[in-house]
């Protein structure tokens, strides 16, 4: 499970911030190979913004409080877009076969792994592992990128701020042991 992004005093709490970016200011990364160290600023140690303190790499927001009540209808978005994206509609196309019902018990269950995973509730997902639920499907990183990508979308359509999808929605995804209980399966 996903380690929650804003805890109650909303700071990022992903374990390793190093794996939240790239060093070009953004939580998502780009793979464009630039050496930053992954806190989302350089720093030059003179104790301004941008002194790679990490000052600029928190989450101010109170996650729950803000979002929490969202959380359904952006986990329905986030499969009513995959389920119709050429990159991912094979891979949606037998939940859309089992029918409305299923895809509704699915994106439930999406909404509560969300909410599990960023501290607004507590075992609310009671489905399987990610492991388990990816097995098989031989996801790529390109295509984890480009799913993260249509999320960003879903977010950034619901009005939430950059520095919101950057610095609290992005660090759990983007964190490589999430993502390998993802990728490759």
């Amino acid at each position: 499970m996903l380690s929650p992004a804003c805890g109650d005093n909303g700071t990022t709490d992903v374990g390793n911030e190093e794996t939240a970016g790239d060093g070009d200011g953004d939580a998502t990364g780009d793979g464009d190979g630039d050496p930053g160290d992954g806190d989302g600023d350089p720093g030059d140690g003179d104790g301004d913004p941008g002194d790679g303190d990490g000052d600029n790499m928190e989450c101010m927001t109170d996650v729950c409080a803000t979002y929490g009540a969202a959380v359904p209808t952006v986990a329905g978005q986030i499969v009513d877009m995959a389920a119709v994206d050429p990159l991912f509609m094979d891979d949606f196309a037998p939940l859309v076969a089992q029918g409305p019902a299923a895809v509704d018990a699915f994106k439930a269950s999406l909404a509560n792994f969300i909410s599990d995973a960023y501290g607004c509730t507590t075992d609310a997902y009671t489905g399987p592992t990610m492991e388990v639920a990816h097995a098989g499907m031989a996801i790529t990183q390109e295509e984890y990128d480009a799913f993260l990508g249509l999320i960003v979308g879903v977010l950034s359509g619901a009005g939430v701020p950059d520095d919101d999808i950057n610095f609290c929605f992005a660090p759990p995804l983007v964190d490589p042991t999430f993502a390998a209980t993802i990728i490759g399966q």
